[in-house]
């Protein structure tokens, strides 16, 4: 008997359905005019169930929806597919529900229990280098995509590489090109194995080293300066035991602090040093950069567990205030021992999530920073100068934004001298709208706004990639 499509838990307490189509929208109603520097495309990729889930699932076991804006000589046109994974085609063959509860192959029906590639969705960011189109998902290695059709190539061999896991945040350095990367439960399993990896502006790997966190915890996004390397881990605990006893991936516990470990960018795993920050959870990371002997982060941080569909060891899902993002700087001074070495400054009115940068400035010090502005009612994109302290928002009536991408207008520009692209759920016409907003004011009026006739699954993370980089 065919199954039912249940609601599944997402983030802000919400509830949500898939949507489960695949659309092609050739030229896209567009009010305003496209700016010429806009030649490229903007991909995404977020989670989307194609068959049904079972009761209780969260959103970020859902099939990967990978999604392209093609800016054209002043045209845009839409494109959305499936990531065409190992599981994804298991379920089409079988024409339904193969798989269980996120990351629990516990939950599975026995004819994939040991599919290599349960988990690998390509759910979480859209990541392009080397003239590759990545879907990437933190516990996998990546698929490869084509990146005017969208089609699922083969995930890369990575010669060489010994971890399975690639993270959905990697940090690619402005000066070399180079894609860093990390991945915990690096051997495949919840334990506290680790490994830090880095590719060649080709995509060769050029350093691997394996090392062991704290306790088995989360650790969805992390941190590169010119100088060091930080990795969090969130004490959202992975237990195999209670995987088995087909319970959560994650549970919270409220009694253990965030753990920061941070070493030389230059030296090796043999030098972290761990600081405790307890009370605060993260999901992302604005930038990082050294000044000296410090070390300074900027991340919306929650007073409590921020990834609201998982419960806590007593079995509670966190209270809303609990789950409210405030962007933060947090300051590591490694000339301090590990008790006096740690500072955090709340950036008042700061509220939200999904941080970005001009990338042109990762890994250095920085002026500007952008993110989705959530401070229910008030909902929007915020702006930061770092230099001024001052703040700076994008309203939207009735209506969220997702991720903003900030877009140069030039290679040599200045910094915040671009575009913002930020994909916005209208929810009273059920349709989402493409804006595009000066990376200079984004107070100001949208310069154009990219219409199109439906509403689309939430994404989490994309990117812009210039035309000439998908020409060659």
């Amino acid at each position: 008997m065919p199954e039912i499509f249940h609601p599944y838990a997402s983030f802000g307490h919400q509830k949500r359905m898939p949507m489960r189509f695949e659309a092609d929208v050739f030229e896209c109603e567009v009010e305003g005019e496209i700016p010429p520097e806009l030649e490229g495309a903007y991909y995404r990729t977020g989670a989307d169930r194609q068959y049904p889930s079972l009761e209780d699932d969260i959103i970020l076991g859902g099939d990967g929806m990978f999604s392209m804006f093609k800016f054209e000589n002043g045209h845009v046109s839409f494109r959305s597919r499936y990531v065409q994974t190992e599981r994804l085609k298991a379920e089409r063959e079988a024409r339904r529900r193969l798989y269980g509860h996120y990351r629990n192959k516990y939950t599975d029906d026995e004819s994939v229990s040991n599919l290599p590639q349960r988990d690998n969705t390509g759910n979480t960011n859209a990541f392009a280098h080397g003239g590759n189109v990545y879907a990437l998902r933190e516990d996998s290695r990546p698929y490869r995509l084509d990146p005017e059709t969208l089609d699922t190539l083969p995930i890369p061999a990575f010669e060489g590489l010994r971890s399975t896991a690639l993270t959905a945040h990697p940090k690619i350095d402005p000066e070399t090109g180079e894609w860093w990367s990390y991945g915990v439960f690096a051997g495949g399993e919840p334990t506290t194995d680790a490994s830090l990896h880095v590719f060649d502006k080709h995509g060769k790997l050029i350093r691997e080293e394996w090392f062991h966190t704290p306790y088995p915890g989360l650790s969805h996004d992390w941190a590169v300066t010119r100088e060091h390397i930080v990795f969090p881990i969130m004490p959202l605990v992975a237990d195999e035991k209670r995987l088995r006893a087909g319970d959560q991936y994650y549970q919270y516990d409220p009694d253990l602090p965030t753990k920061w470990g941070i070493m030389p960018r230059g030296g090796t795993v043999e030098d972290l040093r761990w600081f405790d920050i307890p009370g605060i959870v993260l999901g992302h990371i604005m930038n990082a950069y050294t000044d000296g002997d410090k070390v300074i982060v900027d991340t919306p941080v929650s007073p409590g567990n921020c990834f609201c569909f998982f419960r806590d060891k007593h079995g509670n899902l966190p209270s809303m205030a609990e789950t409210v993002t405030q962007l933060t700087r947090i300051t590591f001074d490694l000339s301090q021992d590990a008790a006096d070495a740690v500072t955090m400054e709340p950036v008042q009115g700061a509220y939200g999530d999904m941080p970005k940068i001009d990338d042109r400035y990762a890994m250095q010090k920085y002026r500007f920073g952008y993110m989705a502005f959530r401070d229910p009612p008030r909902m929007g994109v915020a702006q930061i100068d770092w230099d001024t302290g001052e703040m700076r928002y994008h309203d939207l009536e009735a209506a969220a934004a997702q991720e903003p991408v900030f877009v140069p207008k030039s290679a040599d520009s200045p910094e915040g001298d671009g575009y913002i692209l930020t994909a916005v759920d209208r929810f009273a016409e059920k349709r989402t709208d493409l804006l595009i907003l000066d990376g200079n004011d984004v107070s100001r009026p949208a310069i154009a706004t990219i219409k199109l006739p439906f509403a689309l699954p939430m994404s989490f993370h994309g990117s812009w990639v210039p035309a000439r980089e998908t020409a060659a």
